[in-house]
């Protein structure tokens, strides 16, 4: 039975199955993936509205997130809404620029972002 082509073959693929469920369940490898197109949203914009301001997003509108974590967890990350944030609280009227911060879904541990396409933002308060 084991000089038998197809049934070494079946036997091997069965072998690779268990052993890749294994490592994917139990072991639960780290990975990095980015996300795209993450929408860049102002943050604070009513200590701007109380002076009688607002604030135009000028450039990125988007910015690609990577992140590193075990594979379970950033698989979580990827389902929840990763923000990229942008506090305007503090910007003088005028072309400002200001660090992009990103915020990981809550609930979500062991997820770290590894880097950003772009660390700043530039908008104009008006």
């Amino acid at each position: 039975m084991l000089k038998n082509k197809k049934f070494q073959a079946i036997l091997s693929l069965l072998i690779a199955i268990g052993l890749w469920m294994y490592v994917m369940g139990t072991v639960d490898p780290s990975v990095t993936t980015t996300i795209r197109d993450v929408k860049v949203e102002m943050t604070n914009e009513d200590v701007l509205e109380d002076q009688g301001l607002s604030a135009e997003l000028n450039q990125p509108r988007t910015v690609n997130v990577e992140i590193k974590g075990a594979r379970s967890n950033v698989n979580e990350a990827k389902e929840g809404e990763i923000q990229a944030l942008v506090d305007v609280s503090n910007c003088d009227y005028g072309e400002n620029e200001t660090e992009i911060r990103i915020r990981l879904p809550e609930g979500v541990s062991g997820v770290r972002v590894e880097s950003i396409s772009q660390k700043t933002a530039t908008f104009t308060v008006k």
